[in-house]
């Protein structure tokens, strides 16, 4: 895959809008394996994200504070195992729980290359999770996965596509411009974000987003390009949501952006695709 945006054709691909015919189950499941004692907001918004993308059914995975906090606000929120069509692991988990993220992982089975969005307290144990993997690091997340496993690169796109080609997964390296990266290079660069984006929970509601998309697809076997399109819309609806509520919160003008209100706001940039 060479380098390029988005088309509207590719948006509009991934995008589904349900039919007569669909329930909860065709309409994707996702898991999320997110949220902790210590941050159980990451749950709250990851969840919140991957309901208003448009998915069937959220099934989450957490502890009991973060589970509560859910449960709360959002009682569609499945809390037992089952059957699941991507995964979400990391948001909100303290990068030291390797036991318990292998032990999250257990209690949603996916198939071993089913879709799964790898953030956060999960990045450094990737190569040891199954599926097909969409990693998504921020610069500093990335180099500390290039310190600790002694790549040279310094550069924040050489270390993206260096742990891409070495680790056989799609990164999507977020910044102002993120970019997507297969094994075999950029897949996408993508228009730039709102610098508001830089604030507490935002990357969580895009691991929701990416999750959701990926479940909605239905798709047991993935490739890197099928990968990277998906991660790379999900990054168009969360910068589209980030626009409008940067400019409702500034009147007009951009201004400070809320985790919880871009979450909410990810339905209606859904809505305008599907319609």
């Amino acid at each position: 895959m060479s380098p390029h945006s988005l088309s509207p054709e590719e948006i509009r691909a991934v995008i589904r809008r349900p039919g007569p015919t669909d329930d909860k189950y065709s309409r994707g499941v996702v898991g999320l394996l997110v949220g902790s004692q210590e941050y159980p907001g990451a749950a709250a918004l990851a969840c919140e994200a991957a309901l208003s993308s448009g998915v069937g059914m959220v099934r989450l995975v957490t502890e009991p504070a973060a589970e509560q906090a859910v449960l709360a606000t959002r009682p569609e929120v499945v809390i037992t195992p089952g059957r699941v069509d991507a995964v979400v692991v990391g948001c909100g988990i303290p990068a030291e729980r390797h036991e318990e993220i292998t032990q999250r992982l257990g209690r949603l089975p996916l198939s071993d290359d089913g879709a799964v969005v790898v953030d956060a307290g999960a990045l450094g144990y990737a190569p040891e999770i199954p599926g097909s993997k969409i990693l998504t690091p921020h610069h500093k997340e990335l180099a500390a996965l290039a310190t600790t496993h002694g790549y040279d690169a310094t550069d924040p796109r050489e270390q993206a596509a260096l742990v891409a080609s070495e680790w056989d997964v799609v990164v999507y390296q977020k910044g102002s411009h993120s970019t997507v990266f297969t094994p075999d290079g950029v897949a996408y660069e993508l228009e730039e974000a709102s610098p508001w984006l830089s604030t507490a929970g935002t990357g969580d509601v895009l691991a929701g987003v990416m999750g959701a998309l990926l479940a909605q697809q239905k798709n047991e076997s993935w490739n890197h390009p099928e990968l990277a399109r998906v991660a790379a819309v999900a990054g168009w609806v969360h910068a589209k949501a980030a626009e409008k509520v940067s400019r409702e919160s500034g009147g007009g003008k951009p201004g400070p952006i809320l985790a919880a209100e871009l979450a909410r706001a990810v339905s209606a940039v859904v809505a305008e695709v599907a319609s």
